[in-house]
């Protein structure tokens, strides 16, 4: 079932403006939605949120479009949303009173907040600071405050802005897995930004790449931002973060974002003889089924998704922690 249908719809704050032609969050799935700093990612949440009205377009909401005017159904629907939103404002309150707000105000019965909030705290590495007040928390711990305050809830939706940004590293893979196990065991709807490629494809049964104010694909897994160079032979090289290399048939130089459609990608066990310039070396880390075929993720210095059949994936003998090959031509990598 479809959660949101944005038709056309046109929103931001001062001059930027986010645009999204057409796009459907359905029931049940993950979406990671990446792209540059200041693209529209935390624009697009809070339209989610219904806390950003469009200038022009509608949003849909399971099947009905929302009427921005009507007071009483907007706040009904924000109810059915849980959001941690950019820089998220905490009470000068404790730990577990700042966790357990959202339920008071919900009206739950006392030993169930305790309940919940008692459960949620231990599963986020809180317990320790119940009763400290949040204002005197590190940008971490209160990051995980925030969202302790936003998954307690039980909602059918979870907007979450950089869910781990400032979190300890230790505590990362904790809020991962727990984001996991309300999709799993919920069946909830989460959308979740991030700065993170990995975190992104760790995560997520798709990928929406936001840049420049505009949805480009919401089936790209192969988004980078960095610098392209001019090469000798008129083409022009990104060196991603992890140290790979992509070579990009444009003329464009400068500050830019590429991305590279899985289909366009082969893979390999061995180097293939090829007039194609991009030839990346990694390891498989994950396999996801895509209707038929089959997502791999290889961490070639940036985690690259390439897109194979089952059948081709069987006859070679791949699994996770394979070395593989991935090969695909200049003129495949697209300027965003």
């Amino acid at each position: 079932m479809t959660v949101y249908a944005l038709e056309d719809a046109v929103a931001g704050a001062g001059e930027f403006r986010l645009r999204v032609r057409d796009c459907a969050i359905e029931q049940g799935r993950v979406y990671a939605v990446v792209g540059p700093n200041g693209s529209g990612k935390t624009t697009l949440l809070r339209m989610l949120a219904f806390r950003l009205r469009p200038v022009r377009g509608r949003v849909a909401f399971r099947g009905e479009v929302v009427d921005y005017a009507d007071r009483a159904g907007l706040l009904a629907r924000r109810r059915r949303v849980s959001a941690l939103l950019q820089t998220p404002y905490l009470f000068n309150l404790s730990v577990r009173e700042n966790i357990a707000y959202g339920l008071k105000v919900r009206g739950l019965p006392r030993r169930e907040v305790a309940s919940r909030v008692g459960a949620i705290m231990e599963r986020l590495g809180l317990a320790a600071l119940a009763a400290r007040n949040a204002h005197a928390l590190s940008g971490g711990e209160a990051q995980r405050v925030a969202l302790a305050r936003a998954l307690v809830l039980d909602t059918e939706v979870y907007l979450l802005d950089e869910p781990t940004a400032n979190v300890d590293q230790r505590q990362v893979r904790a809020v991962e897995e727990l984001i996991l196990e309300f999709n799993r065991k919920n069946a909830a709807t989460i959308v979740l930004s991030t700065h993170s490629q990995d975190q992104a494809c760790r995560l997520s049964h798709h990928v929406v790449s936001v840049v420049e104010g505009e949805i480009r694909d919401i089936a790209y897994e192969n988004v980078f931002a960095g610098v392209l160079h001019a090469d000798p032979d008129g083409l022009r090289g990104m060196a991603l973060p992890g140290g790979a290399r992509i070579r990009a048939a444009t003329a464009k130089t400068g500050a830019a974002t590429i991305a590279v459609d899985p289909r366009d990608i082969i893979l390999s066990r061995q180097a293939i003889d090829s007039s194609a310039l991009n030839r990346l070396t990694g390891t498989i880390v994950k396999i996801e089924d895509a209707d038929g075929t089959l997502r791999v993720f290889v961490d070639a210095g940036a985690l690259i998704c390439a897109m194979i059949t089952r059948r081709s994936f069987l006859d070679m003998g791949l699994n996770v922690g394979e070395r593989v090959w991935l090969t695909f031509k200049a003129t495949a990598v697209k300027v965003l």
